[in-house]
């Protein structure tokens, strides 16, 4: 799995701009203690519009089961991805080489590390991915059969490369959802990485520490 942040565009001062265009003023002529203190008032009551005017872009190259739970945050985001009616992309998966046995509390989180069978779990989606359905896709092409249908016997951990938008609104819910510790571990390490990456873009500083990111 890679993540990229390929851009951004605003940081906490637009947010502070777009608060305080209603009075017609603007953060430059605030100090920095002041505009802290106005993202604070707007995160603890809820003035979420403010900061849905910056924007963020990721390129991700993920499993298409993770990109599942990505797409599932929808409001303030656009997102494409690679399609697989146009090329094919049959020949890259992420396997999982440290299996979990099935949570007891939810129906559909997981637990501890399946420790006594994980070799053999490993084994059999290797097999699976590598002597089936590389290969019943290859033939099916083969066959004449178009991309659009023969696509439809590859795994949900098929790599996808997807370009992700979305506000830093939208960017703080996806964080909230998706870093929580019952959220899948695959999601939550990418999610992980997109965080770690703006983070070190240092723009959106107070914005993220206000909602605890």
């Amino acid at each position: 799995m890679k993540v990229e942040l390929l851009d951004v565009w605003g940081n906490d001062n637009l947010v502070c701009d777009c608060a305080r265009v209603s009075f017609n003023k603007e953060s430059a002529n605030y100090s920095s203690e002041q505009n802290e203190k106005l993202i604070n008032f707007l995160a603890k009551n809820n003035h979420w519009s403010p900061f849905s005017h910056p924007k963020l872009t990721f390129r991700l190259q993920i499993p298409i089961y993770v990109e599942r739970q990505l797409i599932k945050t929808q409001a303030g985001v656009e997102y494409n991805s690679i399609s697989g009616r146009y090329v094919d992309f049959s020949d890259t998966y992420t396997l999982i080489n440290e299996w979990r046995t099935q949570s007891k509390d939810s129906k559909q989180g997981s637990a501890e590390p399946l420790d006594i069978y994980g070799q053999e779990a490993c084994n059999v989606i290797e097999y699976q991915v590598k002597e089936f359905c590389q290969d019943a896709y290859k033939k099916l092409i083969d066959l004449g059969v178009s991309k659009e249908q023969a696509r439809t016997i590859l795994p949900l951990n098929l790599n996808t490369t997807m370009i992700w938008t979305g506000s830093l609104y939208a960017f703080i819910r996806l964080c909230k959802q998706r870093l929580k510790s019952d959220a899948q571990a695959e999601t939550r390490m990418v999610v992980e990485e997109m965080l770690k990456q703006v983070k070190d873009k240092g723009v959106f500083n107070q914005s993220l520490k206000v909602y605890e990111l």
